[in-house]
């Protein structure tokens, strides 16, 4: 009969190899038991010797003590003049660039000049406080022509100029020169319909010869003919502002005669100065509103894009001032408000900047300095300044740049895996 395959799996064994079955040789079970205590109380020491630590994260800004000021448009800023170019050296205040504007940056500016150092502020001194005619000062005219006009009204009741006319002639006067402001005011309406229609012609004209067409005698004149209308225009209301201004010291005088010159001068001092501090407010809301200082000495930073001609919108980035006295280089974190509980003045930190890959340069040790109290946005500031420089744990020496950036580690605690284990038990 056939041998089966179960017949042969359960055949029965020798004694011998029964005995090696079933007792293992003693070596055997005395070097295995050792050699499994050796491993288990090896790994009990490794995980007792090995530390792994505890850390919060969150992005980090190089920068120094005295930070980098950054330069944004204020409003929208078409930019007409560029007073200073990349990497160039500026002092606080110094105008950097300047808007396109009606007026002329250069008179503007002597005018600032002039009113920061004047010394006399007495009344006599106010009233001889000159402004050059020929200076062109846009959106601070008017300004300038009431701080005139109340010179002028001084000067007259202190000099007592018309103390020589009688009320009726100076009432005759004055209505002598309102007829003429209600005749200059008519002449004023037509001419800005004037200037409409010549400028709607000067505009075909201009588009015609940009179409090819050979126009440029009837363009001349054209342009002529607007120029020369604004100049009409310009006249006529300066007249009518000129007798105005003889119509108030006219009425002042009448004042004088009925309630005594001494309170009128009074006034006229009294408004003199409210002119002056007008003008000056008038000067420092053009500077404001049409030119970009630099708030503290130091070094400008712009960015490529910056250059007449463009117009910036409100809150453009225009680049930034390194101070001049910044002092030693530090990091700013912000840390999100999740764990950062635990950090602590004087614990590690490691950093990992963007422009220096890590696996290349290595990371930079670090230490908190400080750490803020009042969290904003979800986020707490925290300070790390460097020992060490900008030397990496590979040996590697990192060249800071303004505002370089990367990833921070702040070491919390460390402990060991044995801990761990116990501790979550």
């Amino acid at each position: 009969m056939q041998e089966t395959k179960q017949d042969w799996q359960y055949a029965p064994r020798s004694q011998d190899m029964e005995e090696i079955i079933n007792r293992p040789p003693s070596w055997i079970t005395l070097y295995g038991t050792i050699f499994m205590v050796v491993c288990v109380f090896g790994l009990a020491l490794i995980s007792y010797l090995y530390e792994y630590p505890d850390t919060v994260s969150g992005d980090l800004v190089l920068t120094t003590i005295d930070p980098p000021r950054p330069l944004e448009a204020p409003d929208d800023f078409p930019i007409a003049r560029l007073l200073v170019a990349n990497e160039d050296s500026v002092s606080a205040r110094e105008v950097l660039m300047v808007a396109r504007s009606l007026a002329t940056f250069n008179d503007v500016f002597e005018l600032s000049e002039r009113l920061s150092s004047n010394g006399d502020q007495s009344n006599a001194g106010l009233s001889n406080f000159f402004i050059p005619p020929d200076w062109n000062l846009g959106e601070v005219q008017e300004a300038v022509y009431e701080l005139q006009n109340k010179q002028e009204m001084y000067r007259n009741l202190r000099d007592r100029r018309l103390d020589g006319l009688t009320t009726r002639e100076l009432e005759t006067r004055i209505d002598r020169q309102e007829r003429f402001i209600r005749d200059q005011r008519q002449l004023q309406i037509r001419l800005e319909d004037r200037i409409v229609r010549n400028r709607s012609r000067l505009k075909r004209e201009a588009q015609l010869s940009t179409d090819g067409v050979d126009n440029r005698n009837t363009l001349n004149t054209a342009r002529r003919n607007v120029e020369r209308t604004e100049d009409e225009l310009n006249a006529s209301r300066s007249e009518v502002r000129a007798a105005s201004f003889d119509i108030e010291l006219m009425r002042n005088q009448i004042d004088s005669y009925r309630g005594g010159l001494p309170s009128s001068l009074n006034q006229a001092g009294e408004d003199l100065r409210n002119a002056y501090d007008g003008l000056k407010a008038a000067v420092a809301g053009w500077e404001n509103n049409y030119t970009i200082t630099s708030p503290v000495d130091g070094l400008v930073l712009l960015n490529r894009d910056i250059r007449p001609g463009r117009t910036l919108l409100r809150g453009t980035s225009i680049g930034m001032i390194l101070p001049a006295n910044a002092g030693g280089v530090i990091g700013r974190i912000d840390l999100p408000n999740k764990g950062s509980g635990a950090v602590a003045v004087g614990q590690r930190v490691l950093v990992r900047f963007d422009s220096y890959p890590y696996l290349e340069y290595g990371s930079v040790e670090g230490k908190v300095i400080s750490i803020g109290r009042l969290p904003i946005g979800g986020i707490t500031a925290v300070e790390v300044t460097f020992p060490n420089e900008l030397n990496t744990t590979t040996g590697n020496r990192l060249e800071p740049g303004p505002l370089m950036e990367g990833e921070a580690s702040i070491i919390t605690e460390s402990r060991s895996l044995l801990q761990r284990f116990f501790k979550r038990r």
